[in-house]
């Protein structure tokens, strides 16, 4: 099985939230407009409040009080508004993968820290709107979710071979998926970006943070992702002194940046996780 027909075949098994389908319709809408998605919006009482939260959170920056959705979503913009909403509803729309065999929790943590940080990596190279380079993060890994969901077997060896000492340290998870599959959890991620007709930059932003080699023309995006997910994992298993050696080296031209840059952000970087972790994520997921 290819990557595109594991995904064809998870929509079959999960399906995003109606008002996913529903936002994704009004995009494509000539009737599109803030006063048709504010209406949408409104009728999801949970969901208008983590929008403003996020409008009002240092992920915008914004100086004033932002206190209705059409204020929000003029912030944010309609296309992050929509990508916003369907990451966190991934958390939903995957929460049957078993507890046994993926940590959920540490999951959305890893991909909420590589959001913050991607956003300030980002910042240091100049990028428009960093805030989009956040929602790339928190999307980078998002088809090991369906991989989990579609083969919890197979993804349990990968997840056992991860835990073996000698084995970790000459292969990263998407190597072991390469053997397993003949794909990786990239490639399911850009499958699943398509298929959610998420922008392209978000597309080629999944699947090279770990092909970087493979792109034909610059990918300034992937290249920040890239770094962000590696200084997550250093982070997160306590190597951040040695986490330059997993960089691939094409990441410094790319972005202009070089590592004792790159060293600075960790302490900028984590209460804007903490904030993140508040906002997008219930609390049963906040606890590793």
């Amino acid at each position: 099985m290819t990557a595109k027909a594991l995904v064809n075949d998870i929509n079959k098994l999960v399906s995003l939230p109606e008002i996913c389908t529903k936002l994704d319709q009004l995009m494509d809408s000539p009737q599109n407009s803030i006063q048709a998605m504010t209406k949408l919006i409104s009728q999801d009482v949970n969901l208008s409040a983590r929008l403003l939260k996020l409008a009002n959170s240092s992920l915008y920056g914004f100086s004033g009080r932002v206190d209705n959705i059409p204020r929000a979503i003029s912030i944010i913009g309609t296309t992050e508004l929509m990508i916003l909403i369907m990451a966190t509803s991934t958390i939903m729309t995957f929460k049957e993968i078993p507890g046994h065999l993926f940590n959920m929790a540490g999951f959305w943590r890893h991909s909420v820290y590589c959001g913050v940080f991607a956003k300030h990596v980002a910042k240091l190279c100049n990028i428009l709107h960093p805030e989009r380079l956040f929602i790339a993060g928190l999307m980078h890994d998002i088809g090991l979710l369906a991989i989990c969901t579609k083969y919890p077997d197979m993804a349990k060896q990968i997840f056992e071979k991860l835990g073996n000492t000698e084995a970790a340290t000459n292969k990263r998870i998407y190597e072991i998926e390469k053997e397993l599959f003949g794909y990786d959890h990239a490639d399911v991620g850009r499958e699943l970006a398509i298929k959610w007709h998420l922008p392209e930059y978000l597309q080629d932003a999944i699947y090279y943070h770990h092909h970087l080699e493979e792109a034909d023309q610059p990918v300034l995006d992937a290249a920040v992702i890239h770094i962000a997910s590696e200084a997550t994992h250093a982070i997160e298993t306590g190597g951040i002194e040695n986490f330059h050696e997993e960089i691939n080296e094409m990441v410094w031209p790319l972005t202009g940046l070089n590592k004792e840059t790159i060293d600075e952000i960790h302490d900028d970087a984590l209460p804007e996780l903490e904030e993140m972790l508040a906002i997008l994520l219930p609390s049963s997921t906040k606890q590793l």
